[in-house]
């Protein structure tokens, strides 16, 4: 999560919000404040509303966002060479290892859309992640059949434990090495909205690399405007959805990728073939309640692909937007549940 490579910065989404409003002399009318930074390997969006100016409460709404982002950072990035998961990769023991409560709770969640998405998002294909380029090693060059089935040979769920009562995990292989890079940035984004709701700041909308959540209203009285981006476009929104107590993620193929003899390589992988997706799928928006679930599920419905992620994203009333290509544009594919969760076209 210490670079830019990870986690696809601004994957899908860009920010349509109001600007900034400085504070006012009137006191009984709403204000917003803004922070802005940068951790775990990409950018962050923070507005604030507020009924009057925030005084010394602006210095703990900063300092609670901050800490927030490092925490989930300190535990969970590949980045971090004592991070928890670090230590947890570099373990190679069947013995039981102990890890923090919130990690131990993005490994749940994790889990828990791994089984909805038969096994698509899988935080185990961490070496194939790795081997590709997209991880903190450099990308091999021998990646013949060979060496991907022998990496794959190591990954799974069926080689990790969880168990949540003890508050340890298990690997079942020496070699099991995990990659919460397409959970951990929504986590994060829950984490600080959290922190910010306990602070007394209901109102407020939160952006981490792309990854949203919003709550309550904007300056102007009304849900907070998020666009979902054209890929590959320079510049162009394909719908904007207004967000109350929402979080919506986008996994698109079209900002973390290389390319080798005029092919194109993303970062999603999957778990099946071992190779990055090479469907028509150009990114998957999301929306649901928490964003650790929308980034997980985006993801995981991408891998998929158009046929196989929407059909799943239908009968789980998920609410999801496939963008798929066509010729030299896109074609949308909307689920009943997004449509009634996103509104009319915008």
């Amino acid at each position: 999560m210490a670079t830019d490579r990870r986690g696809a910065a601004r994957r899908a989404l860009a920010l349509l919000a109001a600007p900034l409003l400085f504070l006012s002399a009137c006191s009984s009318q709403p204000v917003q404040t803004a922070f802005a930074g940068a951790a775990m390997g990409t950018t962050w969006n923070v507005k604030i509303i507020a009924p009057g100016e925030l005084g010394e409460r602006e210095q703990q709404a900063g300092e609670a966002i901050r800490d927030a982002l490092d925490d989930v950072n300190s535990k969970m990035s590949t980045y971090v060479a004592d991070s928890e998961l670090s230590r947890f990769n570099a373990h190679r023991s069947s013995k039981p290892f102990p890890v923090s409560a919130e990690t131990m709770a993005v490994f749940v969640e994790a889990k828990r859309i791994g089984e909805l998405t038969g096994g698509a998002f899988d935080i185990t294909v961490g070496p194939l992640v790795n081997a590709w380029g997209f991880g903190p090693a450099d990308r091999r060059e021998d990646l013949d059949q060979a060496a991907i089935d022998e990496l794959k040979s190591h990954t799974g769920w069926d080689k990790l434990v969880i168990n949540e009562g003890e508050g340890t995990l298990v690997k079942l292989d020496p070699e099991l090495y995990c990659d919460l890079s397409a959970i951990a940035k929504g986590y994060a984004v829950d984490r600080v909205s959290a922190a910010l709701t306990e602070l007394g700041f209901p109102d407020h909308m939160v952006e981490v690399g792309g990854e949203v959540y919003a709550n309550g209203h904007n300056v102007e009285g009304r849900p907070w405007r998020i666009g979902i981006e054209k890929p590959d476009a320079v510049s162009g929104m394909q719908r904007v959805v207004g967000l109350d107590g929402l979080a919506m993620a986008t996994s698109g193929d079209y900002r973390n990728y290389f390319e080798r003899d005029g092919k194109r390589f993303s970062h999603e992988i999957d778990p099946v073939t071992g190779r990055p997706v090479e469907h028509r799928t150009a990114s998957v928006s999301v929306l649901e309640p928490t964003c650790a679930a929308a980034d997980a599920l985006a993801t995981g419905l991408i891998v998929m692909g158009e046929d196989r992620g929407y059909e799943r994203a239908v009968e789980l009333e998920i609410a999801a937007q496939f963008l798929v290509r066509e010729g030299d544009g896109f074609v949308e594919k909307t689920t009943p549940a997004f449509d009634r969760a996103a509104g009319p076209l915008q």
